[in-house]
């Protein structure tokens, strides 16, 4: 089902959901990832921009950034399992994207959230089974309020 939940501004999306309980990975993954090297591409989510379509473009502020793919991203969203013609191109790495802004986040089926037939992934909790060093790669989110850095 539908959650919502508060995010710092600034925050790797990854990061963030592991912190409020929620993961981005689906069953398996969420032991066997890369942590957020944005190598493995379990974290594949798609992103859209709740306030995009409401707001002038002279006033307009990106919900995430960066606003387009990162290398990274390019590189492991073309390579199998990812990569197929009809995959979204709102899907990105959540341990690539920071909120901005208001957005909505839909992770499909598949052991990397590849798959493309519409369906949704199951709920699954966040597991840290390595504590704080699920976010040792993460230099990018705000420090202290709002988690465990």
């Amino acid at each position: 089902g539908a959650k919502s939940v508060n995010i710092q501004q600034g925050e790797l999306l990854r990061s963030a959901l592991l912190k409020r309980g929620i993961s981005p990975h689906n069953g398996k993954s969420r032991l066997i990832n890369c942590k957020g090297l944005g190598t493995c591409g379990t974290c594949a989510v798609e992103i859209y921009d709740n306030k995009a379509q409401s707001i002038g473009a002279d006033s307009y502020t990106p919900a995430v950034v960066p606003t387009e793919r990162t290398t990274k991203e390019k590189l492991r969203l073309n390579f199998p399992p990812h990569g197929s013609e009809d995959q979204s191109p709102s899907l990105r790495l959540a341990c690539q994207v920071q909120v901005e802004g208001d957005i909505t986040v839909k992770k499909r089926t598949g052991f990397w959230g590849q798959d493309t037939d519409g369906k949704l992934a199951d709920e699954y909790d966040a597991e840290l089974w390595f504590g704080e060093l699920e976010f040792i790669l993460d230099d990018k989110s705000p420090k202290g309020r709002g988690g465990i850095n």
